[in-house]
């Protein structure tokens, strides 16, 4: 069955989407924070390998499709943002900082972890881009000497985190600016929060989508200077 799996141009990719259909249409059913689309899909998906014994790899390659489609799903995010283009005439100095912070604070945030829990400089430099989009995470994780596949998990569970957890966050700080929220959930949760943004309102998620763009620039731009501080 793996073999056949493998070789599939469309298997992976076609049980990718209907599992998603289904867990959209549970998360909407329930309308609770934790019954996420995509927190929902991950768990049914993880559970039909283990059941149907089928092969990770195998499964990746036919669904490779969907992996492809990431890049010009990233770009038609530009969308909202030239829809939005005043906004950012109005606030640039706020969203620059604000994307600046966000950066200096996860690198912070990953900083201490290393020196408390006395991790090797590959394990720093793998848990740096965990708030990265994957496309430019993982292979600047490898260029550094990290492990791409264990920053591809934290970055998914970063952005899971920040989908799910990120607007009760933000009213718990009483973070009521449109503009804020979305440079925060940009920064802090990549493609899954800028989803969740995109949820909220156009303008939430124009600054989530540059907050995106901005955010992986300047992780790129940084993060080898970063990765002599072990």
């Amino acid at each position: 069955m793996n073999d056949y799996i493998a070789f599939s141009a469309y298997f992976g990719a076609a049980l990718t989407l209907l599992v998603y259909l289904l867990a959209h249409r549970i998360g909407a059913k329930l309308h609770h924070p934790l019954a996420n689309p995509m927190l929902i899909c991950l768990v049914i998906m993880l559970i039909l390998l283990l059941v149907l014994d089928i092969d990770y790899d195998a499964y990746n390659q036919s669904a490779q499709y969907i992996t492809y489609l990431l890049t010009p799903a990233t770009a038609c995010l530009a969308l909202p943002l030239y829809r939005q283009i005043q906004k950012l005439r109005e606030y640039p100095l706020a969203i620059v900082a604000g994307i600046v912070t966000g950066v200096a604070v996860n690198a912070l945030c990953v900083l201490a972890v290393a020196l408390i829990f006395r991790l090797s400089k590959a394990d720093f430099v793998t848990l740096l881009p965990k708030s990265v989009t994957g496309a430019v995470g993982m292979p600047l994780a490898n260029e550094l000497g990290g492990t791409g596949g264990i920053t591809m998990a934290a970055i998914s569970v970063t952005g899971l985190l920040g989908n799910i957890l990120g607007p009760q966050i933000l009213r718990l700080f009483h973070v009521t600016d449109r503009v804020a929220q979305g440079v925060a959930l940009g920064c802090g949760s990549h493609a899954f929060g800028t989803v969740r943004a995109l949820e909220m309102g156009e303008v939430e998620g124009a600054m989530a989508s540059l907050s995106l763009v901005i955010t992986a620039l300047l992780t790129v731009v940084v993060a080898p200077f970063l990765g002599n501080l072990l």
